[in-house]
């Protein structure tokens, strides 16, 4: 959960107020780097010791919640007894009543898991050397007596140089403290937990072992060894079935890769690796010697010195073995790079030294690849054209230079000028920051990125390039209008009245053909406008007829197929869609058969055509259906599950369904909740009553999608 900048829900992360602020008179706050479930990751400057960190903060809502807070201190504690160059540096913490952090060094990468998701199955030395590290980090915990117990490629950050830093230590067991109590979300990833944890018995560091065998068993194979339709299935399974063996799935591992992986990951403590060190030892065995085949009885290391094939999986080292160094993981990581290197100069080489025989071969391999090549670029260019006819809104795009817009006043006036093209070409903002600043008037902007100067090629859907901030200067008490258009009534009164922005709320009805009824269409002061907590916004809401505007051609350029259809449903037209695929699909309307705001007479057919990715499938309707039912569908389609939630709802109660409509998953939570409904127990009784990805929308292979289920009760 390290630094993985994600989706933010109802602004209830108020990180924003820290930008450019000094904590504690100590770190100057830079930016947001990531956001997870009960904390965001901020970018500061050490301003007494001169370097860059990472301060994790504990979200305001968890702020008096037991567990919570007793994860973050239980991590802080954990890391602070650890000093390995594999896990990440706590420098400093902070507990006070009202705010919790914790200053870590900085890391430069990305998780293992979105390494892994974008490289698939790795080769196996590769995936060998990061295991390595990530079982030195675990042999220093565990020397202190620390017990991760949520190992997992999410944990692990993989940085540029190819080193490993293990993180959130925040279920960790600690020596001589009671183990915190372990909920499904706490006792980490269900795909990687060891069947002790899975049964609910006590754990030790053999858990530990168990997940880094599964995290080997993925990276070599690119597969997990355990998958099924429930996260309760998928416990039993750790618990009870053996894996796939690898080179069912990789016939080239060798085998004394898959004997380190099935050790590993043994349903019984004893039969596992002694230790993390014990496992480290054969790991580097086989990477010194890849066609070693281990004794998995009796045998000692002084064997393996003449005999490799001699050598005992259970290591114990006698400094026979020397460490795997650094120098040599580094050789792996950048092995690819050498391997192509290599090539390179043998291949001159050769033709170097050949007689002059070799010219007609080589003369030949020369028209060949031409030829190649020039198919290749045609085929190109057949493709970027066709892509140019799905997608006209990038045809002959020559981007924008960035205008500086510093010191201008930020109101709806300006946002109106920058859409309209009075800046040389049409600019919208995708978020506006407050900052306080002695130096410019309130509602001025400070500053803006991209920057003024900066070019950019591409534009979004609608025509528009995009300033993915601007910040403005302000009283920290002033807040930013949120953007509620087309969100319900009730949604929209929600997030403005909430504690985030504590704006009072009316609503005046009115027709427009481009939203359906109930919707909202635009507020006043508008949307994007600063506000004071206590001013009054009004709310512009849909209301529509069968008779009002329903001739009148909305437009639906930009939007999903449901979106799409949602509008089309409420004229007088006809309607089909045609699906498209591209390589450069959007998923979105790329183009209508008749142009927005044309009166035409009732039941003429209108033709909208999606573009959508090469794999680009429909997502179905999950409404209604039970737990397992949901989860089956999902994987029927190729997509993964995402989080979930359980509320208790009365039978036959819409209103769940009816007031997250269009909310991604976090809104969908928070407005259930402030409308008073209870969380409850996981059930297979429970039913859909959410999908974050509507009906409709064409979805890709690895698409992620979170639920919300209702679990009925009595009135």
């Amino acid at each position: 959960m390290f630094y993985v900048a994600g989706e933010m829900g109802l602004c209830m992360y108020k990180y924003e107020n820290f930008i450019g602020k000094v904590l504690d008179g100590r770190y100057k706050i830079l930016e947001l780097v990531g956001l997870g479930g009960m904390a965001f990751v901020l970018k500061a400057e050490d301003l007494v010791m001169n370097r860059i960190v990472a301060i994790k903060i504990l979200n305001d809502e968890y702020n008096g919640n037991e567990q919570a807070e007793a994860r973050f201190i239980n991590e802080s504690k954990a890391v602070a007894m650890l000093s390995n160059k594999n896990i990440v540096s706590i420098y400093d913490v902070a507990i006070y009543p009202d705010m919790k952090y914790i200053v870590m060094e900085f890391l430069d990468g990305i998780t293992l898991r979105e390494y892994l998701d974008n490289k698939g199955a790795l080769p196996w030395k590769e995936a060998c050397v990061y295991i390595l590290q990530i079982l030195r980090a675990l042999e220093h915990a565990h020397s202190k007596g620390v017990i991760h117990r949520d190992i997992k490629p999410q944990n692990v950050i993989l940085q540029k140089n190819g080193e490993i830093k293990v993180t959130d230590f925040g279920i960790a067991k600690l020596p001589n403290t009671p183990s915190l109590t372990l909920t499904e979300k706490a006792i980490g990833t269900v795909y990687y937990i060891s069947p002790e944890q899975a049964s609910g018995r006590e754990t030790d560091y053999f858990s530990d072992i168990y997940s880094v065998g599964i995290m080997l068993y993925e990276a070599v194979t690119g597969s997990l060894p355990f998958m099924a339709d429930s996260p309760l299935s998928i416990a039993m399974m750790q618990v009870g079935q053996s894996p796939q063996h690898p080179k069912e799935l990789v016939d080239t591992l060798p085998e004394g890769v898959c004997q380190i992986i099935l050790k590993a990951m043994e349903k019984e403590t004893d039969s596992r690796f002694a230790s993390a060190h014990s496992m480290s030892k054969a790991i580097e065995w086989v990477l010194r010697n890849p066609d070693v085949v281990f004794l998995l009885g009796a045998g000692t290391d002084g064997e393996a010195k003449n005999n490799p094939a001699a050598v005992s999986i259970d290591m114990i080292d006698t400094g026979e073995i020397n460490d795997y160094a650094e120098s040599e993981i580094a050789d792996v990581v950048s092995n690819g790079k050498k391997k192509k290197s290599n090539k390179k100069n043998k291949d001159k080489q050769d033709n170097t030294s050949k007689p002059n025989r070799t010219l007609f071969p080589i003369i030949t391999a020369v028209a060949l690849s031409f030829i190649i090549v020039t198919v290749i670029m045609g085929s190109i260019l057949v493709v970027n054209f066709i892509g140019g006819i799905i997608n006209p809104a990038n045809t002959g795009d020559e981007g924008a230079v960035f205008p500086n817009i510093v010191g201008e006043f930020w109101n709806s006036q300006f946002e109106s000028n920058l859409a309209n093209g009075s800046y040389g070409q049409k600019f919208k903002v995708d978020k506006v920051v407050l900052a306080e600043n002695d130096n410019f008037k309130a509602g001025q902007i400070i500053s803006q990125y991209p920057e003024p100067g900066q070019e950019k090629k591409e534009k979004d859907n609608s025509g528009f390039y995009r300033f993915e901030f601007i910040t403005v200067c302000s009283n920290l008490t002033d807040v930013v209008i949120p953007n509620v258009s087309y969100y319900t009534a009730t949604q929209a009164r929600i997030i403005l009245q909430s504690k985030d922005y504590q704006l009072k709320v009316d609503t005046v009805k009115e027709s427009n053909y481009g939203y359906y009824d109930g919707q909202v269409i635009r507020t006043e002061p508008p949307i994007g406008s600063i506000a004071t907590p206590g001013e009054t916004v009004t709310l512009f809401i849909c209301e529509r007829t069968p008779s009002a505007d329903t001739d009148f051609m909305p437009d639906l350029v930009g939007l999903t197929k449901k979106q799409a259809e949602n509008l089309i449903k409420y004229t007088l037209y006809n309607y089909e869609f045609v699906m498209e695929q591209s390589i450069n699909g959007t998923n979105r309307v790329v183009s209508q058969s008749i142009s927005p705001g044309e009166k035409n007479p009732s039941s003429t057919l209108v033709t909208i055509t999606v573009s959508i990715k090469l794999d680009g499938i429909e997502m179905p309707n999950l409404i209604g259906m039970t737990y397992s039912e949901a989860i089956q569908g999902i994987l029927d389609i190729g997509i993964k599950v995402g989080d979930y939630s359980m509320f208790y709802v009365l039978y036959g109660d819409t209103t769940p369904r009816m007031e997250t409509v269009g909310l991604n998953y976090y809104d969908a939570v928070y407005v259930l909740q402030w409308l008073g409904y209870k969380n409850a127990p996981d059930s297979i009784d429970a039913y859909v009553v959410y999908q974050s990805i509507p009906e409709g929308t064409i979805v890709n292979r690895n698409d992620e999608i979170s639920l919300i289920y209702g679990v009925d009760i009595d009135e």
